[in-house]
């Protein structure tokens, strides 16, 4: 009985000193704040070519508005249209139609922290949103042919430590605002684990002895 008890303790101190990188470890790794707003930005072109029901085989003159914004996704943009169809071109390039391309906004939302338990690591939810604005224009005639706004949202949970790293950059596009936790909650979290420590080594120490 004793050997249970010790060898409780032991387990109880190991938790204790180095259990909150243990017990919130995550293999799986998120994606930047970058990826997830180029990946919503491929989403949008995808959305917006099969809603405006242009034929692959259209050579398209795509131009970008400018802004920082519009500057960080222009790569991502220009993939997408690519995908799509057989030629694009900017510039002056002969093609069949226009495309006009320009975010209308973006977002990066937290949610509020929480936690699993004790040891776990604070986490919140993130959205992030996209919405993307196209204008179609038929060249031969100066026909617009489609304009509208396609949208794209996704939503995961992150680790609060992790989030300086999720959005590191200059870009304004890829900021949220990183929830900060309550005085309450920064003042009791020291206290608590060192608390929960100091028991474990006193358990373990009682128990030998």
């Amino acid at each position: 009985m004793n050997r249970i008890l010790e060898r409780s303790a032991v387990i109880l101190f190991g938790l204790s000193i180095g259990g909150t990188r243990a017990l919130s470890f995550d293999a799986s790794v998120p994606k930047s704040n970058g990826a997830v707003l180029s990946d919503l930005c491929l989403q949008t072109v995808n959305h917006f070519c099969d809603d405006a029901k242009i034929p692959d085989t259209s050579t398209i003159r795509l131009t970008i508005e400018e802004g920082d914004a519009n500057r960080f996704l222009a790569g991502t943009l220009a993939q997408g249209f690519r995908q799509r169809f057989t030629g694009v071109y900017s510039g002056n390039g002969i093609a069949d139609l226009g495309v006009v391309s320009s975010v209308a906004s973006a977002g990066i939302v937290y949610g509020e922290p929480f936690s699993d338990g004790l040891f776990s690591a604070r986490q919140c939810c993130r959205t992030v949103t996209l919405a993307m604005r196209f204008v179609v224009t038929r060249y031969v005639d100066g026909k617009i042919l489609w304009a509208g706004t396609q949208n794209a949202e996704y939503n995961d949970t992150v680790k609060v430590s992790d989030m300086e790293d999720l959005q590191k950059g200059s870009e304004k596009i890829i900021h949220g605002e990183i929830p900060a936790g309550s005085i309450l909650e920064q003042f009791l979290e020291p206290f608590i684990i060192g608390g929960a420590a100091g028991v474990a080594v006193y358990l373990f120490f009682t128990i030998r002895s």
